[in-house]
């Protein structure tokens, strides 16, 4: 395509590149060992970040109504883009759904039930524990997420 602007090579040359190219530098397995302690660290990050936000978001929707739903919703939208990042389907799927509906109630007004906050906080203990990337066992709990989301947002008192 004519309009389209042609893409451009960019040398990256890191630490390991400049090591790997010197006589006697960096041996292959060497190499792997850091990689997969680097990839270990990074993961730990990565899951001692969730607990950090679904232990607090859990609470909160336990405790429903809360005090600070903005808070909430900003909570959800980390989960959910932190657990993309790291292959979490599940996981994201749950956060996205639980987004959707603190997002309808902080900014649409929309009404939510302590009884539906807590199956929110539910989904997302369970979706924690799951590690693994497929998420076809689960499609009806995430149908039923779903059902509830488009329920709690078709509460809009704004346009009501």
């Amino acid at each position: 395509m004519p309009s389209e602007t042609p893409g451009r090579l960019i040398e990256v040359k890191t630490k390991f590149h400049s090591e790997a190219l010197k006589p006697g530098g960096i041996a292959r397995s060497g190499a792997h060992m850091a990689a997969v302690r680097s990839v270990a660290a990074l993961k730990a990050q990565v899951e001692q970040q969730l607990d950090t936000c679904i232990a607090p978001l859990a609470e909160t929707l336990r405790n429903w109504p809360a005090p600070d739903v903005a808070k909430a919703c900003e909570q959800a939208a980390q989960i959910r883009d932190t657990a993309g990042l790291a292959d979490m389907h599940l996981l994201t799927e749950v956060a996205m759904h639980s987004f959707d509906c603190l997002d309808a109630v902080l900014i649409d007004g929309a009404t939510m039930e302590r009884a539906e906050a807590v199956c929110y906080a539910d989904a997302l203990i369970f979706a924690r524990q799951n590690r693994g990337t497929n998420i076809e066992p689960f499609l009806p709990l995430l149908k039923d997420l779903e059902s509830l989301t488009t329920l709690v947002i078709s509460r809009n008192r704004k346009t009501a």
